[in-house]
């Protein structure tokens, strides 16, 4: 199960038994292969959600899902991450695997049909300037969202999807109103850099 959420968690509970990924990150550039398995499990289903909504079949996006954390492996020695959060890097990878496929694939049918790739190949296979298009900033949205743990993903679904009232939403969660209205606060604040991670990486 994904733990996005988690390190916060624990932190607001006054533990420090679950690493962060700046942690994580550390161990892994010194050659820890559990720090990658706890990378991995935090962060496999967001990775795949975000590479299955822009790429198909099926095989390919678990191989390209895989190929995010071998590279991951691969770079551990000069990674370098915006914030707390490793999430942004991973998809920024995951796009860039997913931008060389598709440049493969036109390479094949070019190939295949002794002609230039012509627009319409161009539209079935948008380029990665495109993934930051309304749409898949969406699913993206999406994809957090549902790595959040509780009571952090009701929290948003009732305040900011389902447009309750802070009220409303501490009275559903059990929390005060201003534990509902820090939550938000802070959920915000990382899906907003995250999103700014993303469209400012290479």
């Amino acid at each position: 199960m994904s733990e996005l959420a988690e390190p916060q968690r624990a932190a607001d509970a006054g533990e420090e038994s679950v690493p962060t990924d700046l942690d994580l990150l550390r161990r892994l550039a010194d050659g820890s292969k559990a720090a990658l398995a706890a990378l991995y499990d935090r962060y496999s289903r967001v990775v795949y959600a975000y590479t299955a909504a822009r790429l198909e079949p099926r095989e390919d996006v678990e191989e390209i899902s895989q190929d995010v954390f071998v590279t991951l492996w691969r770079k551990r020695a000069t990674i370098t991450i915006a914030g707390e959060s490793a999430l942004p890097w991973l998809l920024v990878t995951s796009r860039n695997l997913i931008a060389n496929r598709r440049r493969s694939l036109q390479v094949v049918e070019k190939r295949r049909s002794d002609s230039p790739v012509d627009g319409s190949l161009a539209d079935v296979r948008p380029g990665p300037e495109e993934l930051a298009e309304r749409g898949q900033l969406l699913a993206y949205v999406d994809s957090v969202v549902a790595a959040l743990t509780e009571p952090d993903r009701t929290v948003f679904e009732l305040c900011i999807r389902g447009d309750h009232s802070y009220e409303e939403a501490a009275r559903q969660v059990g929390l005060s109103e201003g534990a509902v209205r820090n939550r938000l606060s802070r959920l915000r604040g990382r899906l907003r850099n995250e999103l700014r991670t993303l469209r400012g990486m290479p």
